[in-house]
Formats: structure tokens, C-alpha cells, sequence
């Protein structure tokens, strides 16, 4: 026996130095990967945040309807609704069928020249412009809104990326998704508005050795997650912040990571029609992890 153990005791030490290696190597390989994962995710928001579409430069969020139809040049700062044509008017909006299209001038009918404003495809950068301005027209329930941008906005030169929590393990948690059929769930706005919204299933997850559960709605084709947490109004935005997830595998299985939570549009402007969280999906635990408040925010908190 110790002729054989002192053969196959170095065969053993070199097999598990081996196992060491490799294994230690595939760590160190996700972790890189999950690394540049993250660092590519930050650089996007901040593209995000300040490209045309971005929410940096929007100036304003009008109700529309019927009645004030003509879109006015007030002055350099100022494009306003109003009832009746006079020389400052811009165009016209026409409402029909579900749709909104914008005419150039005083034309008072459809006609080749005018352009469909509402409804475009979805993330489109569909708009229309006069000198530094851009607007396009979005619907929240019932009620059209235009959506004003000021394509030179201060803000965007003044703009500090947002501080971010470093990557922390701790936050990717596996997560089993169980599909809800024919429901639909009532998410209130920050503008007082109850809309429904389709319910895709449930995430239910564990952490810190108890069971969670999300809500999951769908936005982009992805599981759209509106969550707060115990961060909310500390460390993170007040109102809860917003999580992509994707689709679960054949057995039901996903990943949440908080990592990449991030900030609702109203924590960059006062002109959005941001989603608050249900009651459902307030978790009772800190999440230190994904965007924390924008400095942005900060600031106009002060003001």
C-alpha cells in the first residue's frame, strides 16, 4: 500500500491541480465577460440618456385634443397649442382613425403633404422639426400628449453620467418564471393616470434565504420588471427603478440582475410619464446594486 500510494499520491495532487486550474480559469473568464458586460451597459445608458431620443433635452409634454390643433412659434423658447391660426403658426395637427398627422401651414384637410405623427413603430426616432426644436406625439391611456425636445438643451452639455454601484455577485440571482395568462394589472403614472398593463407572469426567486416574488410585465420583448426596494429614496431614485430580463429557458428558468436595474426617465426630466411600481413588486430588502440617484436629480432637488 504505500509503494501504491506513493505512485498515484503525485498522480492525485496533478489531477487536482488541474481541476484548480481550469476551474479557477472559467471563474476568472465570466468574470471578465460580466465585467465588460457591465462596463458596455453604462456607456449605453449614457448614450441613451443623451442622443435625440434621449430624455436630457425634453422641454415639454402637452395634452392635445381637438380644440388646440395649431402648433405656434411663441419665440425661440416657446412652441404652444392653440385654437386658431394666426402668423405665428407652424402647422396643424389632424386626428383620425387612432391616428394623429401633422400639416404644414393652414391646411385644413389630409392631404400628401401632411405626416403621421401617431402611431409610429416602436423606439422609432420618428419626429418633426422647426430650427432647434423636435416633437413627436405619444398616447397614455386615452390622452395624446406632444412631446417637446429642445435638440441644444443646457442639460446635455451639464450632463454627469450617472453613479452606478459596482458589480456585485450578489445581485444575479437565479429565478424561476411562472407564466400568468388573461391578466392585467393597474400601474399608475406620474401623471395620476391608473393604466392597464399586461401581466406576463410571476419571477419568484430566493434571497438572503427567503422567498420573492416579481411581477413581470412586457415592454420591447423583454420581462419588464417596475420594482422598488428599501435603497428607494436613499441611495436610489425615490420612486423605484426598472429592470430588462430576459425570457426564461424550456424549464422556466431566468436570471435577475439587479446589476443593471436602472433609473426611471422622470429622475432626468420633469416631462416624462414614467410607470410607478406596484404594490407587488416593493421588495422589503436593500438592493445595492444598479443605478443609484443621478446627479441631475439631486440638483433640482435643491433648486
Amino acid at each position: 500500500m504505500d509503494t501504491l500510494s506513493a505512485i498515484f499520491r503525485p498522480i492525485y495532487f496533478f489531477c487536482l491541480l488541474i481541476l484548480i486550474t481550469f476551474f479557477g480559469s472559467c471563474s476568472s473568464s465570466w468574470a471578465q465577460n460580466r465585467n465588460e458586460e457591465f462596463e458596455s451597459w453604462k456607456k449605453s445608458r449614457i448614450q441613451e440618456l443623451t442622443g435625440e431620443e434621449g430624455w436630457l433635452n425634453l422641454v415639454g409634454l402637452i395634452p392635445m385634443d381637438t380644440s388646440t390643433t395649431y402648433l405656434n412659434s411663441m419665440d425661440k423658447d416657446s412652441l404652444v397649442l392653440k385654437s386658431e391660426f394666426n402668423e405665428s403658426t407652424l402647422g396643424k395637427f389632424l386626428f383620425a382613425n387612432d391616428s394623429v398627422w401633422f400639416t404644414w401651414k393652414n391646411r385644413e384637410i389630409l392631404s400628401q403633404d401632411s405626416v403621421l405623427v401617431f402611431p409610429t413603430a416602436y423606439g422609432s426616432a420618428a419626429g418633426l422639426y422647426y430650427k432647434d426644436w423636435k416633437w413627436s406625439v405619444i398616447k397614455r391611456g386615452e390622452v395624446y400628449f406632444l412631446r417637446l425636445r429642445k435638440l441644444n438643451h443646457p442639460d446635455l452639455e451639464n450632463f454627469e453620467a450617472t453613479p452606478v454601484f459596482d458589480y456585485n455577485s450578489n445581485y444575479r440571482v437565479s429565478a424561476f418564471f411562472l407564466p400568468k395568462f388573461n391578466q392585467v394589472i393597474s400601474i399608475p403614472n406620474v401623471l395620476g393616470q391608473v393604466i392597464p398593463w399586461k401581466v406576463m407572469g410571476e419571477l419568484q426567486f430566493v434571497f438572503h434565504g427567503k422567498s420573492q416574488r416579481l411581477i413581470a410585465l412586457e415592454e420591447a420583448g423583454k420581462l419588464f420588471i417596475i420594482f422598488s426596494d428599501q435603497s428607494s429614496g436613499q441611495t436610489t431614485y425615490p420612486t423605484g427603478r426598472y429592470l430588462y430580463v430576459n425570457y426564461p429557458n424550456a424549464k422556466g428558468e431566468t436570471i435577475l440582475d439587479f446589476n443593471f436595474a436602472y433609473n426611471p426617465p422622470c429622475a432626468y426630466t420633469a416631462y416624462a410619464t414614467c410607470p410607478i411600481p406596484p404594490k407587488e413588486n416593493r421588495l422589503d430588502f436593500l438592493i445595492n446594486a444598479g443605478e443609484k440617484v443621478p446627479a441631475l436629480a439631486k440638483n433640482k432637488r435643491k433648486k
